[in-house]
């Protein structure tokens, strides 16, 4: 077996236990935002029942707000369908709201509530670590080397297996 073959193995072996090792961390994040969110739970005095993906869209209204179920659903890659489930849930919940604009009576808009907007500097706050941690990570290799990762996560991305 050549060298290159060797290496092609390795690699692949290496990928599969990154996606699963992805899984653990997921998981390790959702305990982070669990307790943040606890901790948020006890100071206002209520329990909120929110998954990832509802705490995302939190992220994302509150990165672009205002901001309409069209481009939720482009920016946070999910169905209208999913934007309106999970709205609707946050929005009983008191933690975004619904408006129109004065110019645009017709078009839906979302923003965050003051409940909201805590929950978002929570998520921001935690993933603000994360990254951090990662570029510190990334500081061990040369230019070239990020260039070359930067290409290959890109393929990575694009590749249909």
């Amino acid at each position: 077996m050549k060298d290159t073959d060797v290496t092609k193995e390795w690699i692949f072996e290496l990928f599969i236990r990154l996606i699963s090792q992805q899984e653990v961390k997921d998981n390790v994040m959702t305990s982070r935002v669990e307790e943040e969110k606890d901790k948020l739970e006890e100071t206002l005095g209520l329990r909120l029942n929110l998954n990832l993906s509802d705490i995302h869209m939190i992220a994302c209204i509150g990165d672009h707000e205002p901001i309409n179920v069209t481009t939720l659903s482009e920016k946070m890659n999910l169905t209208k369908g999913s934007i309106t489930r999970i709205s609707g849930k946050l929005l009983e919940q008191g933690l975004i709201r619904r408006e129109q604009l004065n110019d645009n009576k017709k078009e839906v808009f979302f923003r965050l509530t003051l409940r909201g907007e805590q929950l978002h500097v929570i998520h921001d706050k935690l993933h603000k670590e994360v990254e951090q941690r990662f570029k510190d990570f990334l500081g061990k290799y040369t230019p070239e080397q990020l260039d070359f990762a930067k290409e290959l996560l890109q393929d990575l991305l694009a590749w249909e297996y």
